[in-house]
């Protein structure tokens, strides 16, 4: 491999990307009031949702083990800083998921995904405008319908 060929190299940046995420910990508010900051791993959250009320926006980590995190971050912004991260993506208004940590998924009117760790699963997850994307960072290219419509879970 000659050291001045940019295809291979950036070949190798991607997967290295892939192995060592550039963003590891987020900060949340702390499950003890006597901690100033906490940082949660990004390897054991599942998925980052939001909902708006009463004016106010309110962002949760949903972890593996059942654990919820809010932070004052907008979903927007989260969005952003995980920009250049290769295990989560923007799946709807609502959300954004780790593609590491999902189980199972039904593709029908409702795209539901199940995580690890969790009973339950999440409710329309992935959104019409979003659902080319999600395929294709799923499989790694771009999938038909009809090849993921195949798995369900049990």
């Amino acid at each position: 491999m000659k050291s001045e060929d940019p295809a291979t190299l950036k070949k190798i940046l991607e997967r290295l990307m892939f192995l060592d995420p550039p963003v590891k910990k987020f900060p949340v508010i702390p499950p003890d009031p006597a901690m100033a900051v906490y940082f949660l791993d990004l390897k054991d959250v599942c998925y980052i949702t939001t909902r708006a009320d009463l004016g106010r926006e309110e962002t949760m980590f949903a972890t593996g083990d059942g654990g919820k995190f809010f932070s004052n971050f907008r979903l927007n912004e989260i969005e952003k800083k995980l920009a250049e991260h290769p295990h989560f993506m923007r799946t709807s208004k609502f959300h954004i998921i780790n593609l590491t940590r999902i189980r199972a998924l039904r593709m029908s009117s409702a795209r539901d995904l199940w995580f690890d760790g969790l009973a339950e699963p999440v409710i329309n997850a992935v959104t019409d405008s979003l659902l080319k994307a999600f395929e294709e960072r799923l499989t790694g290219t771009a999938a038909s319908r009809s090849r993921i419509t195949t798995k369900r879970p049990a």
